[in-house]
């Protein structure tokens, strides 16, 4: 597998996964705000914004795992083209 096409796997993962964590966050923290209240100490001043807070950290924890996902893809990839899974001498791509 070239570099080229690890990042062309990986990059649009970690986008799509932290555009649906941004999502869920979102809607947490629309639907739900006394559950980022509840998790953060800081929730009692005055200008904690849960629908920031969900949306915030919906993203970076989707994007994080999308970057996992990604990687777990690319390398599941590799390996298999490797000939590693099958014991083949056969370099695929």
């Amino acid at each position: 597998m070239t570099v080229f096409r690890a990042f062309a796997i990986i990059i649009p993962t970690a986008i799509l996964f932290g555009a649906a964590g941004a999502g869920v966050g979102y809607f947490l923290g629309v639907a739900a705000p006394d559950y980022y209240r509840n998790v953060f100490r800081s929730a009692a001043k005055p200008d904690f914004d849960p629908v920031a807070v969900g949306l915030g950290m919906g993203l970076t924890q989707g994007l994080i795992a999308g970057l996992a996902v990604g990687s777990v893809v690319v390398l599941a990839v590799s390996w298999h083209r490797s000939g590693a899974a099958t014991g083949a001498d056969q370099n695929r791509d």
